[in-house]
């Protein structure tokens, strides 16, 4: 499949989504959304892909949403525009949500608003020395309208959301590393080793399994503890009932490496 605004190369067991509108430092509009959801679509759909690599190269991630397509053919940014925008762009994050494959964001250069909440999405970051990470949408008298102010709060928490969102000032990778908003601070030249070395992680480990524990750990995340604890009593349980499960004890026992086949 061709796009416009992303590159899509399959590596091995690996997906490399690179966003594509450096004249507009990455800049979302519907068409990059729409893409990014199709590549992912495609990826997620792959038996033989491990792992996905979100990434905007080594200068900038994603600088926001374009002001092009906010403004559209010129008509007036009323509520009740934006709330009709709002759902087709919403897409492609609740897409990214829900992968069933791990996905990575390999970050550099900047990343704002539209991008950070892109980037929140996955379940993994990795960043260069230099990232500068913000949602500065309340200069414009506005909001993170994407999952800013939610999935940003769940991970950093509260004191340190309200810190960004509401004064709208970036903070440096050390920091984000610091609150959790990061997996790994590299340098520049490193990235993309670092963020395929990461996926190959994936390669070699029980797919299903790796989507079990995904499913336990986010849908958990928000129940109960003690429902929780029974959510997990369940998944725990149901892979006892894989072909990887009995490979994976077997291995173990003849002390030699396992050969999982996602079943």
């Amino acid at each position: 499949m061709d796009y416009e605004t992303i590159l899509f190369r399959k590596e091995h067991g690996s997906v490399i989504i690179t966003f594509n509108r450096p004249k507009k430092r990455n800049a979302l509009n519907q068409e990059m959304t729409d893409e990014i959801e199709q590549a992912l679509r495609v990826a997620d759909g792959d038996s033989d892909v491990k792992a996905i690599i979100l990434t905007g190269g080594e200068e900038f991630f994603i600088s926001g949403a374009d002001i092009e397509f906010l403004l559209g053919s010129g008509q007036e940014l009323t509520a009740q525009r934006m709330y009709q925008l709002h759902f087709p762009t919403q897409s492609v994050y609740r897409c990214l949500e829900t992968m069933r494959k791990p996905t990575i964001a390999a970050i550099a250069g900047f990343v704002y608003g539209g991008g950070l909440e892109l980037a929140l999405c996955c379940d993994f970051r990795i960043a260069t020395t230099n990232a500068k990470i913000g949602t500065p949408e309340i200069k414009l008298g506005i909001l993170p309208g994407a999952g800013g102010t939610q999935r940003l709060a769940r991970i950093v928490g509260l004191t340190k959301a309200k810190e960004m969102v509401l004064t709208g000032e970036p903070i440096l990778a050390e920091e984000a590393y610091l609150f959790g908003l990061l997996n790994k601070v590299v340098p520049k030249d490193r990235l993309m080793d670092e963020a395929e070395a990461f996926a190959k992680l994936f390669w070699t480990l029980p797919s299903f399994s790796v989507e079990i524990g995904k499913e336990l750990i986010e849908t958990g995340y928000n129940m109960s503890l003690k429902d929780a604890l029974e959510f997990e009593k369940l998944g725990f349980s149901l892979l006892y009932s894989t072909e990887d499960q009995k490979e994976g004890l077997k291995a173990f026992m003849e002390k030699r490496l396992p050969k999982f086949k996602g079943k």
